[in-house]
């Protein structure tokens, strides 16, 4: 298994007396001295690699590559979280277009996929933390009523909410009577779909047509919310629903918001240098909770814009940004894709160069983009 690894440290202490040594010198890791690093693991090659879950209860990640059909399977060590072994398993065929995936709260241990080529939701048990044992494919529901592409996939209860792009419909399914199912009009080309955690809404994101979807499921009235250029990440988090802009077509915008239960917004805006145009695709907060997210900032949007993790610090009421910092992905032009934060790392994805990267976070509290000292 390919692995890189980069480090970047920061000494608290200052030692006094200078440090001379007859030969050369040999760095050693310092007790207490706070370290982020990033270490990329090679995942087997597809031309698109893009959702990652991980499986309760076992030291397991999923991985959906979308150009081939396969779905990873990536054990970590349970202690450390570093990845110990990787394999892919064909799930359909090659041109099923294996994509969304989600943990199921009604089905423990099972996951749900999508087949966007196949127009198909799947029901996979991952079979174990073992990545040499194959996934198995337990049930699937087709998509009904004419819709098509099922992109992202979500469990709520006895509800599957999914994204159709190539038909631009939200579908809500009753996976145990797929009978009982009913289709949402959307706008090109709804990507991700989230329950509000306060009003109980559904919302889809519409990046082409850059407006949310506001679905109230007990009236079934929609409505579109105009939001500034193409939303894509959307998740529930912390007192709202939390949206990242992806931007224009040249350029990011370095922008995401919070969408009350009222559908009012407020918009945050990056300040560091490296991230005032990035094309933010994603947004995650940390399972322990805290005021912070983490966004992803893709090139995907665009070559000129890096692709970037950025940790946000809020205001213990989340009115306002209080800190940033900063994580350029060594690999640059990977269209970087979703976030997966776990108990002490986050994983990304990179779309487009068959990576898996993992962002140490521990310890770390240092600005990233300090204002310049005294050139003297």
């Amino acid at each position: 298994m390919d692995r890189r690894a980069f480090h970047r440290s920061v000494l608290l202490t200052a030692i006094s007396t200078p440090l001379v040594t007859a030969g050369p010198a040999h760095a050693r890791p310092a007790r207490g001295v706070p370290r982020r690093s990033v270490v990329e693991y090679g995942l087997p090659h597809a031309e698109q690699t893009h959702e990652l879950v991980r499986v309760p209860g076992l030291p397991l990640v999923l991985v959906s590559q979308m150009s081939n059909s396969h779905l990873v399977k990536v054990r970590l060590d349970p202690a450390g979280e570093q990845v110990q072994a990787v394999r892919a398993h064909p799930l359909g065929e090659a041109h099923s277009m294996l994509h969304g995936l989600a943990v199921s709260q009604r089905h423990p241990g099972l996951v749900w996929a999508t087949h966007e080529g196949d127009n198909r939701l799947l029901l996979v048990d991952p079979n174990g933390p073992d990545v040499d044992a194959p996934p198995r494919v337990l049930r699937t529901i087709d998509v009904p009523g004419g819709g098509q592409g099922p992109h992202y996939v979500g469990e709520y209860g006895d509800q599957l909410w999914v994204s159709l792009k190539t038909s631009n419909h939200v579908l809500s399914i009753d996976h145990a009577d797929p009978s009982r199912f009913r289709l949402y009009e959307a706008r090109p080309n709804p990507i991700f779909v989230a329950r509000h955690p306060e009003s109980g809404e559904f919302y889809a994101s519409q990046d082409d047509a850059s407006q949310v979807l506001r679905i109230n499921p007990r009236t079934r009235d929609t409505a579109q919310l105009d939001v500034p250029d193409r939303p894509v990440g959307l998740v529930a988090g912390p007192v709202g629903l939390w949206v990242a802009l992806l931007g224009t077509s040249d350029h990011g915008i370095g922008t995401f918001g919070r969408i009350d239960a009222d559908g009012s917004t407020t918009w945050f805006r990056l300040r560091s240098s490296e991230v005032t145009d990035a094309g933010l695709l994603h947004i995650a907060f940390d399972p322990a909770g805290g005021p912070s997210a983490w966004l992803l900032g893709s090139s995907i949007v665009s070559d000129d814009v890096l692709d970037v993790v950025v940790r946000v610090t809020f205001d213990p009421d989340y009115t306002e940004v209080v800190g940033e910092e900063v994580t350029v992905l060594p690999t640059q032009h990977c269209k970087a894709h979703r976030l997966l934060p776990l108990s002490r790392s986050l994983l990304v994805t990179e779309l487009t160069s068959s990576t898996l990267a993992q962002l140490t976070t521990e310890s770390w509290d240092r600005p990233t983009d300090p204002a310049p000292g005294d050139p003297s």
